[in-house]
């Protein structure tokens, strides 16, 4: 009964899978309303009346009769009559992209990036503000911000707010990231390894284009590239096509991809996971000391890569799903199906440096006050709270993993200290962070078992 448990179990993680890696993730409701518009000396976006604490904006389109025998060929009357074609307008609650707030943000944030920051200038467009900077054609610089402007592209905790500097040509200048939830650890991942240097030079009429995600930190890769080609597009036409040798319509997007290097990644985890799950080699001392060094020193200090729980739920909040974390979370649901919790007990580097420290440490360790039971129900509650959370919208809560802050060095960081402190303390309440505070631990026993028989639970 078991096994065909465990088996039903296996289809569903591999149809679960397959389905998300075709389709790709559950995207946010698309736009209800969508403005289309065209830009001329007749039509332009005006700012007509400041309110306290609240802009108010109406964008009219001013036709004139020679829009009305445009290409026709016919005289010209005199006297020209400006009459509104239409009105609309905004609020700073229904665009939020032209909140008096949001400009300010703008415009400071596009000061340190500019070539000629003494001559900047904030403009307004239909969706979003942009700062214009230099004084003669040639030398002037655009920068566009996706902040509260581009919606439904995810890192790993959430929108990754970027600026982008142009120059007249439609060169891509510089690319900045502005503002996110991700953890520290993986934004100076990405810094170091010189990603935002990759898309200098970029044309916005070269079409698509790739760019090498960094491995260890690709969700947040593929977002800053996707974040850059939805602004892109909001910024088409305007003010791109007014201000740069870009025309009407442009194609441009990138993508971030990962190297063929991720293939070398997935078998080193794969690895692991075998040795962890098979049952025809025995365990030996010696053979366990080289994995907990392995999943230390690689997965750990070299790709900070450790799976979390929040990957489970990323196919349902709109984040991409790369090929190295799909099947890492194969393996791991994988492992706790067919494995008691495999990840947990051979592969996690947080729980083998724990391992790691007590191999060493001449502390005899001590029960820990709470029964396990409590400690069972205690981990289970929070992770239910966390997962909650995290669905609902609050996306910084799916920082609660000290793993990043422990492999990525981050010595300013109060989580650094914090994730020194669990393991440190593991020394006289051995795996306390596992068996209390861990989330991904309690959802893969939480599978694990789900797939057990009453009999084997007993």
């Amino acid at each position: 009964m078991q096994e065909w448990r465990k088996l039903l179990a296996s289809l569903a993680v591999c149809a679960f899978f397959l389905f998300f890696w075709l389709n790709g993730p559950l995207q946010v409701a698309p736009e209800v309303l969508r403005q289309e518009h065209a830009e001329s000396r007749f039509a332009m976006p005006k700012l007509v009346k400041h309110s306290e604490g609240e802009t108010i904006r109406s964008f009219r389109a001013i036709r004139t009769e020679t829009d009305d025998c445009f290409g026709c060929g016919l005289l010209l009357l005199d006297k020209k009559s400006e009459r509104p074609a239409f009105g609309l307008l905004a609020t700073d609650a229904s665009n939020p992209g032209l909140s008096k707030a949001l400009g300010a943000k703008v415009l400071a944030h596009s000061r340190p990036f500019v070539a000629d920051s003494l001559h900047l200038e904030l403009l307004p467009s239909f969706d979003l503000y942009y700062a214009l900077s230099g004084q003669t054609i040639g030398s002037r610089q655009l920068y566009l911000e996706s902040t509260d402007v581009v919606r439904g592209i995810r890192g790993y905790a959430g929108p990754v707010d970027i600026g982008v500097v142009l120059a007249e040509d439609g060169r891509i200048v510089s690319l900045h990231h502005v503002a996110s939830e991700e953890t520290a650890s993986y934004l100076r991942m990405i810094s170091q390894a010189g990603f935002y240097r990759q898309f200098e030079g970029l044309r916005l009429s070269d079409g698509p284009q790739q760019v090498d995600a960094v491995s260890g930190a690709t969700l947040t890769s593929e977002a800053i590239a996707g974040t850059l080609t939805a602004l892109s597009r909001k910024a088409t036409p305007f003010p791109l096509s007014d201000y740069l040798e870009t025309g009407d319509t442009v194609f441009f997007s990138v993508d971030a991809v990962l190297s063929r290097i991720w293939i070398a990644h997935a078998a080193v985890i794969f690895l692991l996971f075998f040795y962890g799950l098979q049952r025809r080699w025995k365990k030996s001392k010696r053979g366990m000391l080289v994995l907990q060094l392995l999943s230390v020193a690689y997965i750990g200090f070299f790709l900070n890569n450790s799976f979390t729980y929040v990957s489970f739920m990323h196919p349902f909040i709109g984040t991409s799903v790369s090929a190295l974390v799909g099947l890492y979370a194969f393996f791991c649901l994988l492992g706790a199906i067919w494995g008691k919790n495999t990840y947990c007990k051979y592969v996690c580097p947080f729980g083998n440096a724990q391992r790691l420290l007590l191999r060493i440490s001449p502390v005899k360790p001590k029960r820990f006050f709470i029964p396990d039971k409590g400690l069972y129900r205690l981990r289970s509650g929070l992770s239910v709270v966390l997962i909650a959370g995290v669905l609902l919208g609050l996306r910084s809560w799916s920082n609660f993993e000290l793993f990043p802050d422990l492999f990525g060095l981050e010595w300013l960081s109060f989580w650094f200290f914090a994730a020194l402190a669990c393991v440190a303390l593991t020394v006289y309440y051995p795996m306390i962070w596992c068996r209390l505070l861990c989330p991904t631990g309690s959802v893969l026993d939480w599978l694990s078992d789900a797939v057990k028989t009453r009999n084997n639970r007993r």
